[in-house]
């Protein structure tokens, strides 16, 4: 298949007399695996960087490593044996060097590439991205609850991870590998607020989190309560700690300078670290708002494991209002948090009688005796 999909027209592109495969843009051409120099070169490639004290390697559109024939050339067989070819290489240079798999697949492909423990040791989730923005619009949880259903998400062995995040490089992918049809209309006709931000006709949206949060600091907060209260990893963007906005004048550049129409440019391109200084001392600018919430956030999530090891138990709350609420527990190692998020922009009172909680974040929130008031966007972690 063709990935990008109204960028370019064909996976080959011809120079002199012979054609070369590119999966990617046609000046990307695809590294030819079946040529043992080239396994060899790639090999130094990480034993140079891993001298140099690199902490770890994303493996970049892992599923098409491996070419065959007669097939889609998507997770072949080989793939994972060349991943633990480099895995080997890995270990034996610099152990505990993370590898990470990127793939814009299912998580039940996904798992493949963590092996027996001899592959990747992590990998992104990305279904779940669209998911939580399906589900702050909808204002609905059971998108959320459906993409970590094992059902759709398998259990992955105790000494693999996967990295969570709202916002990346590329666009906000809705491929039709991990989406319905039905999905990805939802989140393009609701996101997709200028022709700009369209990515590959229809398959995906670039633009930054601040942006497609309509710059609404209560939206973006909450947006992150979700991520780092969830299981994994969590990865911030950069300058999406502060609410970078999209760049134009880069994305523009870009285009001139690659001769490609590639709206993803508008989330990259370079920070005046002077500039956001200036504004993050400013407590009224965006910036200063969201860099202050988030960190806030962060430093709550690190003092407490149950974030990222623990289990996690969907919570039936008890709900005055019309507003739609993800409760959930996380428990790890005896510590047991209780996470209340309200995904819409109506106030609820929900019931803590049944638990026995004591706040250690929250933001719009209101403690009424054994019922919890939550504004607009509101979220609400405590111990219990």
């Amino acid at each position: 298949r063709i990935i990008f999909y109204g960028i370019e027209e064909s996976n080959w592109k011809k120079e002199g007399e012979e054609y070369f495969f590119h999966r990617f843009f046609d000046f990307q051409p695809d590294l030819n695996f079946r040529n043992p120099k080239v396994l060899v070169e790639m090999s130094q490639n990480f034993l140079y960087w891993l001298s140099k004290g690199v902490d770890g390697f994303r493996a970049d559109a892992i599923p098409y490593l491996w070419k065959e024939e007669g097939t889609d050339c998507e997770n072949l067989e080989m793939t994972h044996t060349i991943v633990k070819f480099f895995r080997a290489v890995i270990d034996f240079a610099r152990p505990n060097t993370l590898l990470l798999a990127e793939a814009c697949q299912k998580p039940k492909e996904v798992v493949k590439y963590f092996g027996d423990g001899d592959e990747c040791h992590a990998g992104y989730h990305f279904p779940l991205m669209p998911q939580i923005y399906k589900a702050l619009k909808s204002e609905s949880n059971e998108p959320i609850i459906d993409t970590l259903s094992l059902a759709v998400t398998p259990e992955i062995p105790e000494a693999s991870q996967w990295f969570t995040f709202l916002r990346c490089h590329d666009e906000l992918s809705l491929e039709l590998v991990y989406v319905t049809e039905d999905d990805r209309k939802y989140i393009h006709d609701n996101y997709c607020k200028q022709q700009q931000w369209d990515f590959r006709k229809g398959e995906g949206i670039a633009s930054r989190l601040a942006e497609l949060m309509d710059n609404d600091v209560r939206k973006i907060s909450l947006i992150y309560s979700v991520m780092l209260t969830l299981p994994g990893t969590p990865v911030v963007y950069y300058g999406d700690e502060f609410g970078k906005q999209n760049d134009v004048d880069f994305y523009n550049e870009q285009i001139k300078l690659t001769g490609k129409d590639d709206t993803r440019f508008l989330v990259r391109g370079r920070i005046d670290w002077d500039e956001v200084e200036k504004e993050i001392q400013n407590p009224d600018t965006l910036s200063a708002q969201v860099y202050s919430l988030l960190s806030k956030m962060l430093k709550t999530r690190s003092e407490h494991k149950a974030f990222g090891r623990g289990s996690i138990a969907w919570q039936n709350p008890k709900v005055e209002g019309n507003a739609n609420i993800l409760m959930l527990e996380r428990e790890y190692d005896g510590e047991k948090i209780l996470v209340v998020q309200n995904f819409s922009d109506s106030e609820a009172r929900v019931s803590l009688k049944d638990y026995n909680a004591k706040m250690i974040l929250s933001n719009n929130v209101n403690v009424e005796g054994d019922n919890l008031l939550l504004g607009a966007y509101a979220y609400f972690w405590a111990k219990i």
